[in-house]
């Protein structure tokens, strides 16, 4: 009995001595990393910008009395320290491939899905339901007013699904069946609408193709094919005349692409290709963004493109409040697009129905749409263009409001003099 207690004490003395070394070993690997970080600050050149991650680093805060007293200067030198860590590309891989190794199903928000695809986890609680009914209400109210004004046949509404939505084929098997309904704002944002059929089914038009090339693996973003099928869709359901797939010459520009959604997990998968659907009607183009602040001859910016990790930005460069686009296609139509970033490769496309383009990207802007129509009077067609999940999130849509005095003064007779 007593060599059974001495064996019994002993178990319990070792073990509470490996939990010592164990916890002792993670404070000093926690001051180590730390201590890093802090000299590192110092010696190290500071980076404002992280390819990987996508985002502004927080720099060295300046000293302030006032944001001492706050807490606001404590706040930024904690992030500063974390954003300026040694080696912190290699501490985000490392801390990914432990998630990985303890069997997360998702990686921070991102599933591991088949073919080397990369797909965006949503849930429930990352929309908020008063936000979602808000921006529906928005979105339909502008549209109501938008079909009085130019006509049904001329106003469109087009919602694009994640990818999670439009390749359910690609999710991990443990996913399938658990993947987020976004559909139901867009059911919510039907009901609201006086002309219904405005709204082009995307996800559907999607998911018939979804053995093919119309997601980029890594990037949230849909690729030109997937756009094409959209423009494709839209064409017929406004009854115009769309170019088939062969009349265009496909380029591919970059294959070398990693995406925002890599970014996130940091897994090894192929790279991204990044093809343009190239049509004579692109050219001669005039493009000019923000009343002037930049102009350019080409939808494609393969410098910019190149300056950092985002291939994407071939497609129109960066997002921006206003972009204006001339093109040579005398239809004698001029259309507005109020959209995101999943507009810029769809916008080639409509290089040969339109005179002119206006983009307006509210997240950027901080002016209305009435002030876009009151500046551009030659609309004659309207489109939205949104990923639906980004759109559920958005907290700027208050600026799609028409005042219906607008839409009184409205002369028809005026407009087709």
């Amino acid at each position: 009995m007593t060599d059974s207690n001495e064996n019994s004490r002993f178990q319990l003395r070792t073990g509470a001595e490996d939990v010592y070394k164990i916890k002792t070993a993670g404070i000093v690997l926690f001051c180590t990393v730390l201590a890093a970080g802090f000299f590192s600050s110092i010696v190290l050149p500071q980076k404002e910008y992280s390819d990987t991650e996508n985002r502004q680093l927080q720099t060295k805060p300046e000293f302030s009395m006032t944001d001492i007293w706050s807490g606001d200067y404590q706040e930024r030198y904690e992030t500063y320290l974390n954003d300026q860590m040694i080696f912190r590309d290699q501490w985000v891989n490392l801390a990914v491939s432990m998630e990985r190794m303890i069997g997360k199903r998702d990686v921070n928000g991102v599933y591991i899905g088949k073919d080397g695809y990369l797909l965006e986890k949503y849930e429930e609680s990352d929309f908020d339901s008063v936000q979602t009914e808000e921006n529906t209400d928005c979105l339909s109210q502008f549209l109501n007013e938008a079909v009085k004004r130019f006509g049904i046949e001329n106003v469109s509404c087009l919602m694009i699904p994640s990818k999670a939505g439009a390749m359910p084929e690609k999710l991990p098997s443990f996913a399938e069946g658990s993947v987020f309904a976004a559909e139901e704002a867009v059911d919510m944002l039907k009901q609201k609408l006086d002309t219904p059929e405005i709204v082009l089914d995307v996800k559907n038009i999607l998911k018939a193709h979804q053995d093919e090339y119309i997601y980029f693996r890594t990037d949230h973003h849909w690729t030109a094919l997937g756009a094409y099928y959209a423009y494709a869709a839209w064409a017929e359901m406004l009854g115009r005349a769309a170019d088939k797939k062969e009349a265009y010459r496909i380029e591919t520009v970059f294959q070398d692409f990693y995406g925002t959604t890599y970014n996130k997990v940091h897994v090894k998968v192929p790279k991204d290709s990044v093809e343009v659907f190239y049509s004579p009607r692109q050219d001669p183009v005039s493009i000019v963004f923000d009343d002037g602040d930049n102009a350019a001859d080409s939808f494609y910016f393969k410098e910019a493109a190149m300056e950092g990790f985002n291939r994407y930005q071939l497609f129109l460069s960066k997002n921006t409040a206003k972009i204006e686009i001339r093109t040579k296609a005398q239809t004698g139509r001029s259309l507005l697009i109020i959209k995101d970033s999943f507009a810029n490769c769809f916008v080639p496309f409509l290089a040969g129905d339109f005179d002119t383009i206006v983009m307006a990207d509210l997240r950027y802007g901080k002016g209305s749409v009435s002030d876009i129509l009151e500046e551009y009077d030659d609309i004659t067609d309207v489109m939205v263009m949104y990923n639906t999940e980004k759109f559920m999130q958005d907290t700027n849509l208050h600026a799609l409001d028409i005042k219906s005095e607008s839409m009184e003064e409205f002369n028809m007779d005026d407009f087709f003099d």
